[in-house]
């Protein structure tokens, strides 16, 4: 009696747990980055990497909850000529010919999708992004000693359009809240606090 009682309580608890997971849409999205860091002084998204995630949706009223969990590759690439006009992080580097800072993370993503048309949503949000990988690599020589911060806080805003049944494209612009880390020389100027992700990702999502 008393098992049949408890199986009763459990059965009552979960049970709505079970139908609200229901209304749940579930995918994955795969697709690439590309990324720069401001405050370095070197302009372009030029360094490309990958950017999975797995995801839950749900239609609220008249906008749906995004819930992610990606990963992510950011950073800044360069080669660099010798000319007089070269410059890392405010530091002269004519002498330097190749630069390379690359950097991972774990991230949560949430965001607020509304639909614009029948086929197209705008999206904005926040991520939570937690670094799993650092190399900065100046002229093939590694060089670690400047150490990113474990957390980056970022917003976003993007597009995604619905180009076949279940099948959406995403571009999403992102940028970091606070610095990753602050600039070689220690200084900041108003806003400038230090160096920043900006990223541009182009992605495919399947809804399952």
């Amino acid at each position: 009696m008393i098992k049949y009682t408890v199986r009763k309580k459990l059965l009552i608890i979960l049970f709505p747990l079970y139908c609200f997971s229901q209304d749940f849409n579930s995918g994955i999205s795969l697709g690439i980055s590309t990324s720069q860091v401001s405050g370095d002084q070197l302009s372009g998204f030029n360094k490309i990497g990958p950017r999975i995630s797995l995801f839950l949706n749900r239609k609220i009223n008249w906008y749906y909850l995004q819930l992610e969990l990606q990963y992510i590759s950011k950073g800044s690439k360069k080669n660099i000529s010798n000319d007089l006009d070269s410059y890392i992080d405010n530091t002269y580097t004519s002498f330097i010919n190749n630069y390379r800072f690359h950097v991972e993370y774990l991230g949560i993503p949430l965001s607020i999708q509304t639909k614009v048309k029948s086929n197209l949503l705008i999206e904005t949000g926040t991520s939570i992004n937690v670094l799993i990988k650092q190399k900065e690599e100046i002229d093939f020589y590694i060089d670690n000693s400047r150490e990113v911060n474990k957390i980056e806080y970022c917003y976003f805003i993007g597009l995604l359009w619905n180009i076949y049944p279940n099948y959406y494209v995403n571009a999403r612009i992102s940028n970091s809240i606070l610095p990753i880390r602050e600039h070689s020389s220690g200084q900041t100027y108003r806003f400038n606090k230090g160096q920043y992700n900006t990223t541009i990702s182009f992605s495919l999502y399947y809804k399952i």
